[in-house]
This record gives structure tokens, C-alpha cells and sequence, in this order.
């Protein structure tokens, strides 16, 4: 299992968390929705690569065209 993907995801959330919390405390609620939308482009684009590697290799086990 690839912990190392599941730790970046965390630390993402966790990043993102900290920020809009400090934008929020600030006053800042717009910049904070757009950090938190930042935030979740990230791990989306690391879950579709994934998503990508999993079915190359679905596609090689069932030796798919």
C-alpha cells in the first residue's frame, strides 16, 4: 500500500486547514474559500494520477488494448 500518497493528502488537509483558519481569523473569508479550493485541485489531481495508474495496470493484468 502506498502510505506515502495517503500522508501527502493529510499533510494537504492539514496545510489548508492551518491557512483558511488563519484567512478566517483575519478576515479575509474569500481568499480563505479560494485557499480551500486550492486545497482540494491539489488532491484531486493526485487522486486522478492514481486513478490513471490503476487502470494501466488493470488494463496490463487483463492485457486490454
Amino acid at each position: 500500500m502506498r502510505i506515502d500518497v495517503l500522508l501527502k493528502i493529510a499533510g494537504v488537509g492539514l496545510l489548508v486547514t492551518v491557512i483558511c483558519q488563519a484567512l478566517t481569523r483575519a478576515g479575509r473569508e474569500d481568499i480563505s474559500t479560494l485557499a480551500g479550493l486550492a486545497g482540494m485541485l491539489v488532491v484531486l489531481l493526485s487522486v486522478l494520477s492514481l486513478a490513471g495508474e490503476l487502470l494501466s495496470q488493470v488494463q496490463s493484468v487483463f492485457q486490454l488494448p
